[in-house]
């Protein structure tokens, strides 16, 4: 049994690179990368789908929930982190490193306010999973996985990233001790054509 950690698939926001809202949808190659991503677990049967109720990650598990008859459970908890006013902004037009730790966005989430966010997150996916007995998906964002990996799990040498945190890109973490990496940032259902995304 384990806990798979997945990003949404590609969004014309992610390819231009454009602060996000929460109803930013999927592009073409998005529900592509969707498609492709529930075909990788023809074999892998899982009994449950929590999913940020953003709509790029809705959209994302959609082929998913229509291959398989699991439960599936909206969880605000796994938001990416609201950029506030910059929502909607594109890179190159913020004269800040909104990413920097000390960067406070306008009507946003701070750093520390985040990382508290994502630890009830993980608390929730735990929660959900001991009651389970089969395999759980977790649909979310870029940044979220970013912080689940760097604070509460394992990543024991020689798991190397197979990319950067693609879309739809696959974290598998080990069922049995809730904390160690069997697989980060698998991205190889993708093939060798799809485009790298923003983070956010």
């Amino acid at each position: 049994m384990s806990i798979y950690l997945i990003r949404h698939g590609q969004t014309n926001g992610n390819r231009d690179r454009i602060v996000q809202t929460p109803d930013t949808p999927l592009s073409t190659e998005g529900h592509r990368q969707a498609q492709l991503l529930a075909a990788s677990f023809t074999d892998i049967p899982f009994q449950g789908i929590m999913c940020s109720d953003h709509i790029r990650t809705q959209q994302t598990a959609e082929p998913m929930r229509a291959m398989a008859s699991a439960s599936f459970t909206l969880e605000p908890l796994l938001r990416e982190r609201s950029f506030g006013d910059l929502r909607g902004k594109a890179y190159a037009d913020i004269d800040a490193d909104f990413f920097a730790e000390n960067y406070a966005p306008p009507n946003g989430e701070t750093h520390p306010q985040f990382i508290q966010r994502v630890s009830l997150a993980w608390q929730s996916i735990l929660d959900t999973y001991q009651n389970m007995s089969g395999n759980l998906i977790v649909m979310t964002h870029g940044l979220v996985l970013r912080e689940l990996i760097k604070q509460h799990l394992v990543v024991n040498e020689g798991v190397l990233p197979l990319s950067d945190f693609q879309n739809t890109c696959i974290t598998e973490v080990n069922g049995v001790d809730r904390k160690t990496v069997l697989r980060l940032c698998d991205a190889l259902h993708l093939g060798a054509s799809s485009a790298q995304g923003a983070a956010v």
